[in-house]
């Protein structure tokens, strides 16, 4: 299992454990994994442990294959209504 860092547009970061990640029919973002297997059930289906809307995820890393993590600062918009081009 890996720990994925999913990082909302609002600012919002959670990490989720999960076997795999993939993309839904709908637009969304899945997190996947299997429950740990029983006597009755040796062989369980993965299910959905995350789900989030697409438009809303600004990134996902796997944690255990980060390697740096920095703080950046944004990048500067000028903006200048009186300019008539």
């Amino acid at each position: 299992m890996l720990a994925f860092v999913v990082t909302l547009n609002c600012g919002r970061r959670y990490t989720v454990k999960a076997q795999e990640m993939r993309f839904s029919y709908d637009g969304c973002l899945e997190l996947l994994a299997a429950l740990p297997a029983t006597d009755a059930d040796p062989c369980p289906a993965k299910q959905v442990v995350g789900l989030f809307s697409s438009h809303q995820v600004s990134s996902v890393v796997a944690k255990e294959f980060l390697v740096s993590e920095e703080q950046v600062e944004a990048p500067h918009v000028v903006r200048n209504d009186q300019i008539p081009f």
